[in-house]
């Protein structure tokens, strides 16, 4: 009984000092992890993305490729957009602007879709975006990016390979992504349908560049 009970008292000793080994890391990481806000954003030079806090840099720019790329692609769906009829949600189409989603969130995707903007920065989740994919972006818009626009319920987010000729479509079904890379009808609003086939439009953009 003696042994029994030392055992166990060994065993809850040295799972205390784990414990404490662990919280104690933690602090230190946390101590080292920055956490700056819109006010730090605001005065940063060059081109910078916030999540969490975090500081990511955008800086070298991408490739004469990857622009001419996403400006294509940008056109394509500045066309499809504006076939819709009877859409009055005064819905657009723009490129790499701001998304300040909360005071230490500041987001820079490559292509969204909008409307009723009325600032100079989104203030609102995005009815669509798409990301671009790079070796330097890749992991940030395959995870931090897809689970950001997932808790912020964005309803499309599409990701691009450019490189491998590849994407991806995720629409929100009940608050998580399911991916359906067959999508080709997009809802932006009441009464309002982009039909748009990516497979085909990145076929011709792909033969443009």
């Amino acid at each position: 009984m003696k042994t029994f009970t030392w055992m166990k008292f060994s065993e809850g000793y040295q799972l205390a000092v784990q414990t404490q080994n662990l919280y104690l890391w933690y602090m230190r990481a946390h101590d080292y992890n920055p956490n700056h806000t819109l006010a730090d954003y605001d005065m940063w030079q060059g081109n910078w993305e916030l999540i969490d806090g975090y500081p990511y840099s955008m800086s070298p720019s991408e490739s004469a490729k990857h622009q001419r790329f996403a400006s294509k692609l940008h056109v394509q769906f500045v066309l499809s957009l504006s076939k819709i009829k009877g859409c009055s949600n005064n819905c657009e189409v723009l490129y790499e602007l701001d998304w300040r989603i909360n005071n230490n969130t500041v987001v820079r995707p490559d292509l969204v879709v909008v409307c009723n903007l009325t600032d100079n920065f989104i203030t609102k989740p995005p009815i669509l975006i798409v990301e671009l994919l790079s070796d330097a972006t890749a992991f940030k818009d395959r995870h931090l990016k897809y689970e950001l626009y997932q808790e912020q319920g964005v309803p499309y987010y599409i990701i691009i390979d450019p490189e491998m000729r590849k994407h991806n479509i995720y629409v929100l079904s009940v608050g998580s992504y399911v991916e359906l890379n067959d999508t080709k009808s997009f809802t932006i609003a009441e009464n309002c349908t982009l039909e748009l086939d990516i497979a085909q439009v990145l076929k011709e953009v792909y033969n443009r560049i």
